[in-house]
């Protein structure tokens, strides 16, 4: 599992003053508010006796033990041992391990890489849409019992439209495909299709023609979060944001998005295109859940054609990263 990534945890209404006890990377984190306004995430357990800190609180603006009362400050520092003489000594291993933790597009993102590794990875909610205040945006979230390298495969995979959504995104859509064309900058993959449908319109693949503004785009920032972004006429855009958070290596949460940047008032729409989405991918989810094995294998070990070149991109990436971070 890749550490060096952003991973979405809560949204910023479930983070308070009280811990919240999260599950990434098969790791247990606390997470909460601390009283500057600050955000904290930490191992979740106590050093002295493994009490779950998601049990305290946050006193005088350190987190408190419920169990002895053990106070550990922003950097995970135990600075009171109540038990303790005064003057009594604190032991060097009474301290958490701290994770940098911040807010964006209305969610709470957590990184397990080291502070100095965190700038040089594609920051929370990449896409400059959900920062654009002329976007209307929904949030949902689903769980799937699937690896999260499965998972982001899924949705670079062009070639599975016409079987897996025949009557959706994949009506009346080719299953020979073109290409797909694709742009591949460092840990950046763009994709866009031919032909494309979308919620709103029936496909017709004579638009394309070779105006870019009329193309469906899909971009991946390697290695957690995706969107696509479909052209409905007139300046108008529709898009869906996924991002993946791997609970451990069966389980994969997946927070989304979906936005548009016209009638942001009409809850007709929003119905709409949530309930598109959500059918879409509970098709997807089927499909991935079934996948075995559960973990992806080496690419020599399973059989590709050309339309699977994006995913192949996506599954090099991600097994050099694995093999980085485990020599690390």
């Amino acid at each position: 599992m890749i550490r060096n990534a952003w991973y979405a945890v809560l949204t910023v209404d479930e983070v308070s003053a009280r811990p919240t006890k999260v599950r990434l990377l098969n790791r247990d984190l606390v997470v909460f508010m601390d009283q500057t306004g600050h955000l904290r995430a930490v191992h979740a357990y106590c050093p002295h006796r493994g009490c779950d800190l998601s049990l305290g609180s946050i006193v005088d603006n350190l987190l408190t033990c419920p169990y002895h009362g053990w106070k550990f400050d922003k950097d995970g520092v135990c600075r009171h041992i109540p038990a303790n003489h005064k003057g009594g000594s604190i032991p060097r291993s009474a301290r958490l391990q701290t994770f940098t933790a911040r807010k964006a597009a209305g969610l709470v993102w957590v990184s397990l890489a080291a502070p100095d590794c965190a700038a040089s990875i594609p920051g929370p909610a990449a896409a400059p849409e959900l920062s654009d205040p002329t976007w209307h945006w929904l949030s949902f979230h689903t769980v799937w019992k699937a690896n999260m390298c499965r998972v982001a495969e899924s949705v670079l995979d062009i070639s599975h439209l016409p079987f897996v959504h025949p009557e959706t995104t994949g009506e009346d859509v080719s299953p020979i495909v073109d290409g797909p064309e694709y742009v591949m900058h460092e840990k950046n993959i763009r994709i866009y299709p031919r032909p494309f449908t979308h919620p709103m319109e029936p496909p017709n693949p004579d638009r394309l023609a070779d105006d870019n503004d009329l193309r469906t785009e899909i971009e991946m920032w390697f290695p957690n979060q995706w969107i696509i972004r479909t052209p409905i006429g007139l300046e108008r855009r529709m898009s869906t944001y996924l991002t993946f958070t791997p609970i451990d290596a069966e389980t994969t949460v997946i927070w989304g998005q979906i936005g548009r940047n016209f009638d942001s008032d009409s809850d007709f729409l929003d119905v709409f295109h949530l309930e598109h989405t959500q059918f879409v991918m509970h098709q997807d989810q089927m499909i991935v859940e079934s996948l075995r094995p559960v973990l992806p294998p080496k690419l020599k070990e399973e059989a590709h054609v050309p339309s699977d070149a994006p995913a192949i991109r996506y599954r090099h990436l991600w097994l050099q990263a694995i093999a980085q971070e485990a020599a690390t």
